[in-house]
C-alpha cells in the first residue's frame, strides 16, 4: 500500500525529473543523460496513463472528461512510439517533449479527480 509520504515524495522525483527534461533543449544534456531521462519519463507516462484510463472508466461515457482522457490516451501512443533520434539535438528535444506529455496527463489527472 501507498503511504501518503511516498506519493509525495514520488511527486517531487517526478517534479524534478519533468522539469530537468525542460531545461534539456535549453542546455543540452549529455546522450547518456537523455537515456536516462528516456527510460524514466517512458515509466513514469505509463503509469499515469494508466490513472487517466482509470479517470476514463469512472466518467459518463461520451462526457468532456471522457473525450479528454481519451484524447490524451491516443496522444500517449504517440508519444510513447517515438524516439529519441541518431543526434543530441534530437534527443533532448524528444526527452523535452516526454516531460510536456507527463505534465499534460498529470494535469488531466489532477482536473478530472
Amino acid at each position: 500500500m501507498i503511504q501518503p509520504t511516498d506519493r509525495a515524495t514520488s511527486e517531487q522525483t517526478l517534479d524534478r525529473l519533468i522539469s530537468e527534461a525542460f531545461a534539456a533543449t535549453g542546455i543540452l544534456p549529455t546522450i547518456d543523460a537523455c537515456r536516462r531521462m528516456d527510460e524514466q519519463l517512458r515509466a513514469a507516462i505509463e503509469g499515469l496513463a494508466e490513472q487517466v484510463r482509470e479517470r476514463q472508466g469512472t466518467a459518463r461515457p461520451r462526457s468532456r472528461v471522457w473525450y479528454r482522457c481519451d484524447r490524451l490516451l491516443v496522444d500517449t501512443a504517440e508519444t510513447l512510439a517515438a524516439d529519441m533520434g541518431s543526434g543530441l539535438l534530437s534527443a533532448a528535444t524528444h526527452v523535452s517533449a516526454l516531460g510536456r506529455h507527463c505534465q499534460r496527463l498529470r494535469e488531466c489527472i489532477w482536473e478530472t479527480g
